[in-house]
């Protein structure tokens, strides 16, 4: 009577101890993982959730009005809402004829101290907080923004109404909040 029994609880046996393996397999696996070396350069780290990517060339679509050209990459992880940014940047009149597009020079923060402001938090243009949502630190891009994303038709002195604007900008830090 008992060996019946015995041969019940063999594949039951069997079958916990094949588990205990497997479990003891992907726990040195892992630890391997864990275990690189100190020496080694890690890619950066960079966190890029819900935000567009470019194309081949650069360009970002990042809404209608909006777009991104990056002109430097950047690295570590992304700007969102409600980060500190600290930016330098350079504001021209969008002008189709001029060379790339830079018409009349507005204004430039000069690249000496940074411009600082919260994403999202009504501070800037619409489209400055569409278009530094998901930079890098150390990154540089050119906005070309639309009216309606930024002045509108009232203007802003000296940017005029319904003008088109590009920015330069180069996203120096970010703090969260």
């Amino acid at each position: 009577m008992n060996q019946p029994k015995f041969l019940l609880a063999l594949p039951v046996l069997f079958l916990f101890t094949a588990c205990d393996r497997a479990e003891q397999s992907a726990g040195s696996q892992q630890a391997a993982v864990n275990e690189k070396p100190v020496a080694q350069e890690e890619a950066p780290v960079v966190t890029t959730t819900n935000c567009p990517q470019p194309y081949e060339n650069g360009v970002i679509e990042i809404q209608e009005g909006l777009t991104a050209t990056i002109t430097k990459p950047g690295y570590g992880r992304a700007a969102q809402s409600k980060d500190y940014a600290d930016v330098h940047t350079t504001l021209w009149l969008y002008d189709a004829s001029a060379e790339g597009g830079r018409g009349t020079e507005i204004w430039s923060s000069g690249g000496v101290q940074p411009f600082q402001f919260q994403l999202d938090s009504g501070q800037v243009i619409k489209g400055w907080d569409l278009g530094v949502n998901c930079m890098l630190v150390g990154e540089t891009r050119e906005l070309q923004i639309a009216s309606a994303l930024a002045y509108g038709e009232r203007g802003k002195d000296p940017v005029p109404p319904n003008a088109t604007l590009l920015f330069k900008i180069e996203l120096a830090n970010l703090t969260t909040p």
